[in-house]
């Protein structure tokens, strides 16, 4: 899908406007990003200009916590496809200038008669940093240890004593029989 039908570098707020691809889709604008920087590659009368957008995040929020990923037009706005429909926004975009969302977009340039609707859905997440000492506990490891025997150690269900059997390392020597009868939520060795 293409993203960007062409860029206009020499108005203030510099332009970027949306391909008919985009119409009654869902964006991210690292998606935007992309299809920015890869244009600047191959479209020389483009590289004159300085960047557009960046794509910035992962800053430090404190306590371990970071933002998500963010777009940051500078000095530039997106224009919408002229047609009437709605662009789904599901990132989050801002401009050096201080404005979010909606704001980031330029419907002037569009026909009188197109309504566009944007929907502007940023993530709302935030990614935390958790320290572990390095080691597990020795409760954590026997846990990890014992998850680990259950998904990928030999199994054997016995449909007529309504067993299943873990057994060791080794595929040979049983480790744990279950009883299949019981409540599953309550599952212990025999």
């Amino acid at each position: 899908m293409t993203i960007i039908a062409s860029i206009d570098g020499t108005v203030s707020p510099r332009l970027i406007y949306l391909h008919s691809d985009t119409v009654g889709t869902s964006i991210h604008p690292l998606e935007i990003y992309q299809e920015m920087r890869a244009l600047r590659r191959t479209d020389e009368s483009l590289r004159k200009f300085d960047l557009f957008m960046t794509m910035e995040g992962n800053i430090s929020k404190g306590g371990g916590k970071f933002t998500e990923r963010y777009a940051i037009l500078k000095n530039t706005r997106i224009v919408p496809y002229d047609t009437s429909h709605v662009l789904i926004i599901t990132g989050t975009l801002i401009t050096d200038d201080g404005f979010e969302g909606i704001f980031a977009f330029d419907k002037a340039p569009l026909s009188p008669t197109t309504s566009v609707d944007i929907a502007y859905i940023p993530p709302q997440v935030e990614v935390i940093e958790v320290a572990t000492g390095g080691a597990l506990t020795a409760e954590e490891n026997a846990w990890l240890r014992k998850l680990h025997e259950a998904s990928y150690n030999r199994r054997l269900h016995n449909p007529i004593a309504n067993t299943i059997t873990i057994y060791e390392d080794d595929k040979t020597t049983p480790k744990h029989v279950f009883d299949t009868n019981s409540d599953l939520s309550d599952i212990t060795p025999q």
